[in-house]
């Protein structure tokens, strides 16, 4: 269950960085060390169109609802803040003179099954430069107990010459929970606190963001970035 959403939802943040946090690399040469950064939290409707979307197009996320529905899991479309999360943070910067920018978006929705012991959900992440030179994304498939949602097992959609396939990963939520910590107290207790209370994995996300503030999307950006010099000026660079 997400706690307070409604305060952080009514909030369109704009923050100024004048510098990067130590466990953040340094931006690119020739990108000024200020960077501002507005932060969106989708509604559910938006999600449920995009992964709607995504699920008739793009073809790694058609594989991860085509691995769940193998075990008999099926999109949850109830339009409830447990079943849809999302959000979108825009970075501007300066170099020579010229804007730079860059965007980051999230999508994450639950799949039900009555019969299983296990909880699941498909999301997808991904940068883009303003000017389309450059290009990120990473489809995932989360798993939990329903007894204890925070106990998250990740995998996503890989490609190999053979084609796509699902593989388990120690990836992108291994690397938020590194993160966490390094954003504040309060951040850091967001899994043990969300945890309790949760009964469904896009709702105990949707919490710990929410406790974390705009600096949750920050970090998922950076753990999504992969220390890339296009984008590490921005987001930083974190290891997934």
């Amino acid at each position: 269950m997400r706690k307070n959403r409604s305060v952080w939802m009514a909030i369109s943040f704009g923050l100024i960085f004048m510098a990067l946090p130590s466990s953040f690399a340094e931006p690119e040469d020739n990108v000024g060390v200020t960077v501002e950064s507005d932060v969106e939290i989708l509604a559910e409707s938006h999600v449920s169109t995009e992964m709607d979307r995504l699920r008739s197009s793009d073809d790694r996320v058609q594989m991860a609802d085509q691995h769940l529905a193998k075990e008999g899991f099926e999109p949850a479309n109830e339009m409830i803040d447990d079943n849809f999360f999302g959000m979108k943070q825009t970075f501007n910067g300066s170099a020579a003179g010229e804007l730079v920018e860059q965007t980051y978006e999230f999508f994450v929705q639950e799949y039900s099954n009555p019969d299983s012991d296990m909880a699941a959900a498909v999301g997808r992440m991904a940068i883009r430069s303003s000017d389309g030179s450059y290009a990120t994304q990473y489809t995932f498939i989360l798993k939990a107990p329903k007894t204890n949602v925070s106990a998250i097992e990740e995998y996503y959609v890989a490609a190999y010459p053979s084609g796509l396939a699902v593989v388990e990963a120690n990836s992108w939520w291994t690397c938020m929970l590194g993160q966490l910590p390094l954003i504040g107290v309060e951040c850091g207790l967001g899994p043990n606190v969300c945890a309790p209370a949760a009964t469904s994995i896009v709702g105990y996300l949707g919490c710990v963001a929410t406790h974390c503030g705009p600096s949750f999307s920050k970090s998922s950006a950076c753990c999504n970035c992969g220390c890339s010099r296009w984008c590490s000026w921005a987001y930083g660079c974190c290891q997934m």
